[in-house]
């Protein structure tokens, strides 16, 4: 990001911060400290560098790129080969493939448990899992890790663009739309970001980016300014670095650059500036997002700066050396691939030829042939021993590469190697997960704050059919971050899926074969706990209900036992174990569940998992497994039934054998009319 040549306004105060000046001089500023960070790169080769990666990764080892692509003659006739073969590449691209293989799936936390919470989390993970998929925010998280790969560092940047979604008011008075507005994703090299040099790590109070927009576009934007705009050098005659081939071609694409400041205590509202030259600030406003949307990726991190270092760097000396052996191979089997003979001085050999295509060589001496084409062992060897090198440093091995070292036969021993591999890019892997995490949790803040009018996404239903939804930054307002699983790599393959649906299976976890092909097909299993889930999240909402003082229905279809054992879960509490009207309710809705229990058709509570209940006054029947009792078992009233007595009357003070001991019936006041006829309870005939 070469930028051009400014001053500051020595009338200014050096005393304030650059950063709260007015604009135009804080634009100058922020210019100059472009080129100086540019010029400290440079000076430390790391410029040039990132130069050398970007080419060596597209094979341009010459003056452009089709020269890797192709063998090329050189020397005075032509005489030298020079061959490239790109194990640079091949490694990164193995580096780049092991940590993006499996699809990130990230999950949205929430702030707390209540059921508003938690039913926000299933709305924030579809708008995540919407823009990984519709907005191609996957896309873009995977270009920045291929970047960090070969570059060293890659980054990118979120930002709500307004005029952007469906129109949904019109101004009556002016006549202009007003937008739902939309999340847009960039990514950014390095050499398009600036920070503060000085820094010894990436915690930075404010960054510059630079972009390229069409001329006209912010002609058209900002009318106002079309006559400096025009004035504005092309991305292409200012001279400046960028990731691009070189063309002379003529565009209208200038450099506009974006400045971003967090909420310190030098500037308490932060600061957002748009800005093309320091005489040219199209915005200047306070911070818009909570954080600075600018993320990124990296290998490692070059110590003491915020600069990003990447094994490739390593192996980028290397890579030269093998394209030299290569070439020095190619050269040799060039000149003398043709065989040539050696014939004495005066041998005077001649050749007859025969019948049938046979030939006779007569002379002095016999002509031998000249092994000009055995290049030395040694130059295969070495060659051998730089690939080695550049898989050892880079942890991609031979395994990883398909092409296996002759030593690893077992499937364990390939096994442990390939696990070592994945083990030694963990660094990479663990910057690649936290970019996704910050970014998640940046959509999600960032909607919150500007998703204030209704806006549609699609959604994934159930078995992957597509779902419309409407929601606003209100819906999601309890989420407070995203976290982020990588994703299993079993369910990746077809070997793994049916594995795992074998094992759920044995579980009892699947009941249907369409679950058991879903999980075959997809590796999915979070569908087949869906009830389950919205179940519970029922439950919590009863709760809450309940401690409000609302009353709440029962349904017969509800799971009465789960929903009985989480209700007496709010008394568990001592405190609110003493609100009388609490524990009323909850005791009441209880009773609810229990006579649903009793009521509903048995035939339907066994179809959904429940065990009827009897009605009140009837003996319970047998148990699942249970025999049924005979007819001369069931004579009698319940209590001679539970003491062993058959027929007749239990008589007060009567002793009676129960259970092998000799139990005394107390001697119980007769009843007067109209209780006559009450039985005696268990609990005033059996002891305590």
């Amino acid at each position: 990001m070469d930028t051009p040549n400014t001053t500051v306004d020595k009338n200014q105060s050096d005393d304030q911060y650059f950063a709260a000046k007015k604009a135009e001089d804080c634009a100058s500023i922020l210019l100059g400290k472009g080129e100086s960070f540019f010029n400290l790169l440079r000076a430390n080769a790391y410029l040039d560098k990132m130069i050398r990666m970007w080419r060596a990764y597209h094979g341009a080892w010459g003056a452009d790129l089709g020269y890797g692509h192709s063998i090329q003659f050189t020397g005075e006739q032509g005489e030298l080969v020079q061959l490239q073969v790109n194990h640079f590449r091949n490694i990164a691209q193995h580096m780049y493939t092991m940590i993006t293989a499996n699809r990130p799936i990230m999950e949205a936390r929430a702030v707390n448990t209540d059921y508003k919470s938690l039913a926000q989390t299933y709305v924030a993970n579809g708008i995540l899992d919407y823009y990984m998929r519709e907005k191609h925010l996957e896309h873009c998280l995977k270009k920045a890790a291929e970047m960090a790969i070969v570059l060293g560092a890659g980054y990118v940047k979120l930002e709500w663009n307004a005029t952007a979604g469906e129109a949904y008011d019109v101004d009556p008075d002016t006549g202009e739309f007003t937008y739902e507005g939309e999340l847009e994703f960039t990514n950014l090299s390095p050499f398009d970001v600036v920070v503060d040099g000085t820094k010894e790590t990436w915690n930075n109070e404010w960054i510059l980016v630079r972009s390229f927009q069409n001329r006209y576009n912010l002609i058209a934007k900002y009318p106002e300014l079309a006559d400096k705009l025009r004035g504005v050098k092309s991305k292409n005659q200012s001279g400046v670095y960028r990731l691009a081939v070189f063309s002379n071609d003529d565009t209208d694409d200038i450099p506009v650059y974006e400045f971003f400041h967090k909420r310190t205590e030098a500037l308490p509202d932060g600061r957002y500036m748009l800005f093309v030259d320091s005489d040219i600030v199209l915005l200047d406003t306070k911070m818009p997002y909570r954080v600075l949307p600018v993320f990124r990726i990296v290998p490692s991190e070059i110590l003491g700066t915020p600069y990003g270092y990447t094994s490739m760097f390593d192996i980028f000396p290397i890579q030269e050396g093998i394209n030299s052996l290569y070439s020095t191979i190619m050269t040799n089997q060039n000149a003398f691939g043709v065989q040539n003979l050696f014939v004495p001085r005066g041998a005077d050999v001649s050749i007859s030829s025969l019948a049938g295509g046979m030939n006779i060589v007569e002379g002095n001496a016999k002509p031998e042939p000249l092994q000009l084409t055995q290049t030395p062992s040694e130059v295969f060897n070495f060659l051998n021993v730089l690939v080695q090198s550049a898989e050892t440093i880079s942890g991609v091995n031979s395994v990883t590469r398909g092409n296996p070292e002759a030593s690893l036969k077992s499937g364990t021993a390939l096994a442990l190697v390939q696990s070592m591999s994945l083990q030694y890019i963990s660094g990479l892997q663990q910057s690649y997960v936290k970019l996704i995490e910050d970014t998640g949790t940046a959509i999600i803040q960032i909607l919150k704050d500007f998703a204030l009018t209704p806006k549609v996404i699609a959604l994934v239903g159930k078995n992957n059919r597509p779902l419309l939804k409407e929601f606003t930054g209100e819906q999601i307002s309890s989420i407070n971050r995203v976290v982020v699983d990588v994703g299993n790599p079993l369910s990746r393959t077809i070997a793994g899926r049916v594995q795992m649906a074998e094992q759920m299976l044995q579980m009892n976890l699947i009941k249907s074969p369409e679950q058991y092909f879903q999980v075959i097909n997809t590796g999915k299993i979070e569908t087949m706990f869906e009830g389950e889930m919205n179940e519970m999240l029922l439950i919590k909402s009863e709760n809450e209900q309940m401690l409000e003082g609302k009353e709440v229905l029962v349904s017969p279809l509800d799971k009465h036992r789960l929903h009985i054992n989480e209700h007496k879960a709010v008394l568990s509490d001592p405190d609110l174990r003493r609100d009388p009207e609490l524990v009323k309710t909850v005791l009441d809705h209880i009773e609810k569940h229990l006579n649903s229990l009793r009521e509903t058709d048995p035939a339907l509570l066994q179809l959904v998992g429940e065990q009827p209940l009897p009605p009140l006054g009837m003996q319970q029947g047998p148990m699942p497994g249970q025999e049924m009792p005979s007819n001369e078992s069931i004579q009698g009233s319940p209590m001679e039934k539970m003491l062993g007595v058959q027929g007749g009357n239990v008589a007060s003070g009567e002793t009676l054998n129960f259970q092998g001991q000799s139990t005394q019936v107390p001697s119980i006041p007769t009843p007067s009319a109209p209780f006559e006829n009450m039985p005696v309870t268990a609990q005033q005939v059996l002891p305590q």
